[in-house]
């Protein structure tokens, strides 16, 4: 088992952690800590739900991914893409998508360079914990787990939210 630990991003509308895991890594979820100023926020867990392989190369300051879609991809999907040569995670949301060109177009430019073989994961949300206009902490032996893929935890605000740290095991 590989422990990791890992801080969101601060922002505004919404913060989020990724942890990578590659091909049947199962992940599981150990502490998180989390903090809002909405009243309503909850923290979301999303766990991989339908995989697509990249096909060729794409560069890190471009948003077309070259990878022929998921069954069912659709504008506004969040997903995770995955590198597997760097173990780098990063989210994405879909913009368009293009079965015939066999591209994945996303809203903002990828973080990182994405190479044949690496995945574009849909994450599809698997369970929540109200956090509201606070900080919450959840610690249990398990608090979500995924059974292979990354998983991605998001929280939402009105004008600052972070998730501060999410730790746990990958296997």
């Amino acid at each position: 088992m590989l422990p990791f630990a890992k801080t969101g991003d601060a922002g505004t509308t919404i913060s989020h952690a990724v942890i990578p895991a590659g091909g049947r890594d199962r992940i599981r979820v150990q502490y998180i800590s989390a903090t809002s100023d909405k009243a309503g926020s909850l923290l979301t867990f999303r766990a991989a739900a339908l995989t697509s392989t990249v096909l060729a190369a794409s560069a890190a300051n471009q948003k077309v991914i070259g990878a022929a879609p998921y069954a069912g991809a659709a504008q506004n999907d969040v997903v995770v893409l995955f590198g597997k040569g760097t173990g780098l995670a990063l989210r994405g949301v879909i913009d368009a998508v293009d079965a015939v060109l066999k591209t994945i177009t996303l809203k903002a430019n990828l973080g990182v360079a994405l190479a044949p073989g690496d995945t574009v994961h849909l994450m599809a949300a698997q369970g929540q914990i109200p956090v509201g206009a606070a900080t919450k902490e959840a610690n249990a032996p398990t608090v979500f787990s995924s059974l292979e893929g990354p998983v991605l935890v998001e929280l939402d605000g009105t004008a600052a939210c972070r998730i501060n740290l999410v730790a746990g095991e990958i296997s």
